[in-house]
């Protein structure tokens, strides 16, 4: 393999994922600032082409020999990122191999000591630029490169100082679209990310944790301009449904009037798109989504997660009950799909708190919802982990999938969580195979949707009906009684799920639809949100 003092490979192997395959904005921005200096870049997307870690490493073999081969990777990628390397080494080739994102960023040294050289710790891009100046003629030493990981000549890991990061979003060159035919192929909706960050707190979020690494203003946005101009590039290229990949995509300064204004740049331009977007439900309000509605948007993702005020307020919430409410009332005024987050289990729900759920999922049973079985992630580096550590509530002293697992004080919500999990885990794949066009979503059309949407209300529905159920005896049933009931209901609507099964099998023909997602491995390691 020549080596080429200009080239760089950007990679992301496909993760354990229940999800199917979407865009990686991050390497695409990363391609976009590595070119703009004039670097040449390959970009090998695992995930979307659908590549075994063999083919990923013989399509890096195959390639000019690189400066370095930088992985966007997370926990549940690691080990396929790992088999790349050691396919690559094997060849006895001495390629620097670097990480980066979130299983990086808090779990360094899980990657170091796999054999990655360098991790990057939040965002790359300024890191990305130094460490190709590094390996290309060794002016800056990795010492002087702030946000990274390594090990010294002695083989401990050093942690380089995080810095603040840059607050123009409006200075990154658009991102690079390499990868854009695959994902219309997928009919997969294409990524634009038009902010970074959230001003929210909550106790288990990892955004909080990820960019409160750099001291960097928790929320930094791009101009209506910048915006509307990418958006013009996409038009022009035959995009028409597109997800915007914000954390939250109303914050900061972003309010009503700029709701506004963005709707009429929008119209002015006529861009006319599917718009799929995250909302806070304390940021919801009639003008905003008129606006938003009016722009362009049918579906949002909004962190609901829990329809009791104590839970709220224990997960540091900044929406409360009547705000939760109001939100979703206007999204049906609005005739706007919302896929609300829910978290119904943490170590100090009470049975108080999940019946106040269940009598709220029954009433706005038309919500898009991950289920009847969810919990809240112990994720490394959020205020949530740290806090169960501190209570000493951690069953675990090692992460599965980047989460840790923990126990639930009440015995009577344990036996729940114990029923429902099970009740969830038979028909999950099922499940997830449902909603994934509706919470992806997919490309489709309204009518198309619709589709999907019916099918999914009828789970929906069954699922309430059992959930009903399991806390109708929460309080007298043992947890070997409970199992028994929800293995009883298992049976009988064995054939209910047949059906819904061949429903689903034949929505995805008649929209022209891949699922290669794996079975949900947080559901498996006990973890899922």
């Amino acid at each position: 393999m020549r080596h080429d003092n200009n080239f760089i490979i950007l990679a992301t192997p496909a993760p354990i994922s229940h999800r199917t395959a979407e865009e990686n904005l991050g390497i695409g921005y990363l391609a976009a600032v590595l070119r703009k200096n004039n670097y040449e870049v390959e970009i090998i997307d695992g995930w979307l082409a659908d590549f075994t870690p063999e083919q990923i490493s013989s399509r890096i073999l195959a390639s000019k020999r690189p400066l370095f081969v930088g992985f966007s990777v997370y926990q549940s990628n690691m080990d396929i990122a790992i088999q790349t390397i050691n396919a690559v080494k094997n060849k006895k080739l001495d390629i620097p191999f670097i990480a980066g994102g979130f299983g990086p960023t808090f779990n360094q040294s899980d990657f170091l000591n796999a054999g990655f050289d360098v991790t990057v710790r939040g965002e790359g891009e300024d890191s990305l630029l130094l460490l190709a100046k590094h390996y290309q003629d060794n002016s800056i030493s990795l010492q002087e490169i702030n946000n990274i990981s390594y090990k010294n000549s002695n083989g401990y890991i050093v942690n380089n100082p995080i810095l603040p990061l840059s607050c123009n979003l409006d200075d990154l060159p658009y991102p690079a679209r390499d990868t854009i035919k695959y994902a219309m192929t997928r009919r997969t909706p294409i990524h634009v990310l038009t902010a970074r960050g959230c001003t929210g707190s909550c106790l288990f979020c990892s955004i909080n944790a990820f960019f409160q690494l750099s001291k960097t203003d928790k929320y930094r946005q791009r101009s209506i301009d910048n915006i509307v101009g990418e958006l013009e590039e996409l038009k022009s290229i035959g995009v028409q449904h597109i997800k915007i990949i914000d954390d939250s995509f109303i914050d900061g300064t972003r309010d009503e009037r700029w709701c506004e204004d963005f709707a009429d740049a929008m119209q002015k331009k006529r861009l006319k798109f599917l718009l799929r977007g995250s909302i806070r439900a304390d940021k919801v309000t009639d003008s905003i989504l008129f606006n938003l509605k009016r722009a362009g948007f049918f579906s949002f993702s909004c962190g609901i997660e829990n329809f009791s005020e104590t839970a709220l307020k224990r997960m540091n919430k900044r929406a409360n009950l009547s705000q939760n409410l109001n939100a979703l009332n206007l999204f049906k005024k609005y005739h706007i799909y919302v896929q609300a987050g829910q978290i119904l289990f943490d170590p100090e729900t009470t049975l108080k708190e999940l019946y106040e759920n269940y009598q709220y999922m029954k009433k706005y049973d038309w919500i898009i919802s991950k289920g009847v079985f969810t919990e809240m992630f112990a994720a490394e580096g959020t205020s949530f982990t740290k806090l169960i550590d501190k209570k000493k509530l951690k069953t675990s002293n090692t992460h599965q999938m980047g989460n840790y697992k923990y126990r639930i004080i009440d015995e009577k919500v344990a036996n729940v969580h114990e029923a429902l999990k099970k009740w969830h885990t038979t028909h999950m794949g099922l499940y997830d195979k449902a909603i994934d066009p509706l919470t992806s979503p997919k490309a489709l059309s309204k009518e198309e949707l619709k589709i999907f949407y019916n099918i999914y209300m009828k789970i929906r529905h069954k699922d309430l009906d059992v959930m009903g159920g399991v806390l109708e005896r929460s309080e007298n049933y043992s947890k070997e009684m409970l199992l028994a009931y929800i293995e009883k209901e298992i049976i009988q609507n064995s054939e209910f799920y047949k059906n819904i099964n061949k429903e689903v099998s034949r929505a995805y023909k008649h929209c022209n639809l891949q699922y290669n997602a794996n079975i949900n491995p947080f559901f498996l390691d006990g973890k899922s949100k």
